[in-house]
C-alpha cells in the first residue's frame, strides 16, 4: 500500500505567527493613528479655545473704547435719543448715550460703528499675518455687553497697588439717609487648604508676622473711611472723636482669625483684645468701635473670623458700621472709602457692598415686586465678552475702573525716590480742581 505524505500542512505554526505578529502589528498602528488624531485634535481645540479668547479679548478692548466714548458724551451733557437709532448713518452722540442706557449683545458694535445702527450681528476679528487681513479661524466677537450699575465693588490688591480708593456712586441709595454699613470681603476661599494664623499674643490680638505668613492665608487689610458733613471745617479731619461717637475719618485694621468662639463680643480687656465677632458667624464691629480708631492710642487690630472650611466665595467677612459725621448730616459727595494692604502680601482680592436697616444689602424696587441690589452706579463698570473661533465660544467677564477726571485720587502724601545709592529726593503731586 502506497503510503500518502501530507504535505500541505508543512508551515503551518509559521502561518499563525506571521497571523499573530500581523495583528499585533495593526492594532499598534491603529494605536498610534488614534493617538496622533486625538493630539491633533486636541491641539486643534486649544488653538481654537486660545482664538475665540482671543476675540473675546477684543471685544473688551472694544468696550473700553466705547465706554470712553460715552464718557466724552456724557462730560459734554449730551441727553440719549428717545428711540433706538435706525439706519447707516454715522453714530452720534445722542446714538451712544441710547445704547449705553438700553444695553443688549451689540452695543459696543454699534457705538464703534462697526455695525449698521439697525444690524444685529457678530464683529468679526481679522487676523494678521505679513500686513494681511484673513478670518482663517473664523474669529467674531458676539456678545459684549457693558454694565455701569453693579451690586458691589471688586478689585485687588497687592505689593505694586496696595491701595484702592473708592468714592461711593449709588443710584437710588441714598449715603446720608440709607446706607448704615459697608460689608467687606476679601481672599477668595483657595478651600481645603490650612491657614497659617499668628495673629494672638498672651490672648491678645496681635498683627500677623510677616515671616510667618504664607501665601494660603487670608492677609491683613486696612479700612480707612473718610466722610464729612455737608459743611466742615478741615480741622474736623483731625479732631478726636467726640462723646457722642462722631468722626470724620477712621481706620479698622482686620486681622484673620481661624476661631474666636472662646472670645466674648465685643471685648476690650483693658484695650488690647478686640473681636469683631458676635457668636453667629458674622464679623460685626459697630459704629462706635469704629468712631474709637480715630484715637491713635486705642487703633489696635481686630480679630475677624475667616473659617477654613466656608463654602462663601471670599474667606472673610466682616460689616462695619458707620459712625455719623462731627456737625451733621453725611454728604454723599465726600464719603470714601480706602482698602489697603499693608504688608503688600498675600496678594488678595476683595469685595464692597453697602448695607442699609436690618443689615441687609441695599437695594431698590425692581419694578417687577422685586428687588434691585444693583445700586452702584459708574463707580466700575462691568464687561461681558463673548468670543468665537469656527464653533468654539469663550467668554470673559472683568471690571474696568470708572475714572472722574475732575476728582484725581492721591495715593500717597508723599513719595521717596533713589535712583542710587548716593542721591535722594522726595516728590509730591498737587492738584487743585473747581470742585
Amino acid at each position: 500500500m502506497k503510503k500518502i505524505r501530507r504535505k500541505n500542512k508543512n508551515g503551518a505554526a509559521s502561518f499563525y505567527v506571521v497571523a499573530f505578529s500581523t495583528l499585533i502589528l495593526v492594532i499598534l498602528a491603529v494605536s498610534f493613528a488614534s493617538v496622533i488624531i486625538s493630539e491633533i485634535a486636541r491641539t486643534s481645540n486649544d488653538d481654537l479655545s486660545q482664538s475665540a479668547y482671543d476675540s473675546a479679548l477684543a471685544g473688551i478692548e472694544d468696550a473700553k473704547l466705547a465706554y470712553a466714548n460715552y464718557q466724552r458724551c456724557a462730560e459734554a451733557s449730551y441727553t440719549a435719543s428717545v428711540s433706538e437709532p435706525t439706519g447707516l448713518s454715522d453714530v452720534t452722540c445722542a446714538d451712544i448715550m441710547y445704547w449705553m442706557e438700553h444695553p443688549d449683545c451689540y452695543m459696543v458694535a454699534h457705538i464703534l460703528g462697526r455695525l449698521g445702527k439697525d444690524e444685529k450681528n457678530e464683529v468679526v476679528v481679522n487676523e494678521v499675518t505679513d500686513k494681511t487681513g484673513d478670518n482663517n479661524l473664523s474669529q467674531a466677537y458676539t456678545c459684549v455687553e457693558i454694565k455701569r450699575t453693579l451690586s458691589d465693588y471688586r478689585g485687588s490688591l497687592n505689593s505694586n497697588n496696595p491701595t484702592k480708593i473708592v468714592k461711593a456712586e449709588l443710584s437710588g441709595v441714598s449715603i446720608s439717609d440709607d446706607v448704615k454699613a459697608i460689608r467687606v470681603s476679601w481672599y477668595s476661599n483657595p478651600g481645603g487648604e490650612t491657614y497659617n494664623y499668628n495673629n494672638f499674643v498672651s490672648n491678645r490680638v496681635a498683627f500677623q508676622q510677616v515671616g510667618a505668613m504664607r501665601a494660603a492665608t487670608p492677609p491683613t487689610i486696612a479700612v480707612q473711611l473718610v466722610q464729612t458733613a455737608t459743611q466742615f471745617n478741615m480741622n474736623q479731619l483731625l479732631s478726636s472723636t467726640t462723646s457722642s461717637g462722631e468722626t470724620d475719618r477712621a481706620t479698622v485694621y482686620l486681622v484673620p482669625a481661624k476661631n474666636l468662639t472662646a472670645y466674648s463680643n465685643p471685648s476690650d480687656n483693658n484695650g488690647y483684645n478686640y473681636i469683631a465677632y458676635n457668636g453667629s458667624d458674622n464679623n460685626i464691629i459697630s459704629s462706635g468701635q469704629v468712631a474709637a480708631t480715630n484715637n491713635q492710642a486705642k487703633n489696635l487690630p481686630y480679630a475677624v473670623k475667616c473659617p477654613i472650611d466656608s463654602s462663601a466665595e471670599f474667606a472673610c467677612t466682616t460689616d462695619i458700621y458707620l459712625p455719623s459725621p462731627i456737625g451733621g448730616t453725611r454728604s454723599d459727595s465726600t464719603f470714601m472709602l480706602a482698602i489697603n494692604l499693608p504688608y503688600g502680601q498675600p496678594d488678595t482680592d476683595f469685595s464692597i457692598q453697602y448695607l442699609c436697616d436690618g443689615g441687609v444689602v441695599c437695594s431698590i424696587a425692581d419694578g417687577a415686586g422685586g428687588v434691585d441690589e444693583e445700586i452702584i452706579k459708574d463707580t466700575q463698570i462691568s464687561i461681558d465678552s463673548t468670543g468665537r473661533a469656527n464653533d468654539l465660544y469663550r467668554r470673559i467677564e472683568t471690571r474696568l475702573e470708572s475714572s472722574d477726571a475732575s476728582f484725581p485720587y492721591q495715593f500717597y502724601a508723599i513719595e521717596g525716590l533713589n535712583s542710587d545709592s548716593s542721591s535722594y529726593a522726595i516728590w509730591k503731586m498737587l492738584a487743585v480742581t473747581s470742585n
